[in-house]
């Protein structure tokens, strides 16, 4: 016989509000904090002397490396990431969690080399970036140039839909009524002017509000 299913509890925020704190009620958290600090400082432990061991790989590999010197914080995360990956998952799963982190940080910039380096020194072997490239529906073989000039292409096409934060902001009102009628600023990204018109009727309501970039 199957187990029943629990019933779905849902909160609002202010109930979310008030459970929290209750379990931060001082009495609460301290009778919480006697009984798990013995147990979480012994997995503490263990980490710390783990971690340490992370730090040392990443320096002995970024010394062949001078110019990664000012990354190796970057690096120490990246070790961090392939750890966790190497204690939750196994087999398929754990090469799909390494490729992973190994595509975040590449994009963030770090070295292809130092990062498989890196993860050899920790057991794991990165796929090769062309079977990346498949498993993302990427054409293998395709060069950087071409990933950076489509990856530009489609920032440049998108970034007029975005309403990101403008400088130089100017307000323009109508010195018969007051009403605010133009607000123009310079787009910080494209170096574009934003203007923002508004039509008010004769009793001083908005009737229509239009947007236009030039």
């Amino acid at each position: 016989m199957t187990r029943k299913r629990k019933r779905t509890v849902f909160r609002t925020p202010a109930q979310r509000t008030v459970l929290w704190d209750r379990k931060m009620d001082a009495s609460v958290y301290s009778e919480y904090l006697t009984r798990t600090k013995p147990l979480a400082r012994k997995i503490i432990e263990k980490y710390q002397v783990e971690h340490e061991q992370l730090i040392r790989i990443v320096k002995d590999v970024i010394d062949e490396y001078p110019s990664e010197y000012g990354r190796t914080q970057a690096y120490v995360w990246f070790a961090q990431g392939i750890y966790y990956a190497k204690h939750r998952y196994s087999s398929e799963a754990l090469q799909k969690e390494v490729d992973a982190e190994y595509m975040y940080w590449l994009v963030l910039g770090l070295r292809d080399d130092v990062m498989r380096k890196i993860a050899e020194r920790m057991g794991v072997i990165i796929s090769d970036i062309n079977t990346i490239m498949k498993k993302l529906g990427i054409v293998a073989g395709m060069s950087e140039d071409v990933v950076y000039r489509g990856t530009k292409k489609a920032l440049q096409e998108t970034l007029h839909l975005i309403d990101v934060n403008l400088t130089d902001v100017q307000y323009e009102y109508d010195p018969s009524t007051g009403n605010l009628v133009k607000i123009t600023g310079k787009d910080l990204i494209t170096g574009k002017t934003k203007i923002i018109h508004f039509e008010w009727d004769a009793n001083g309501n908005l009737i229509r509000k239009w947007e236009e970039w030039v």
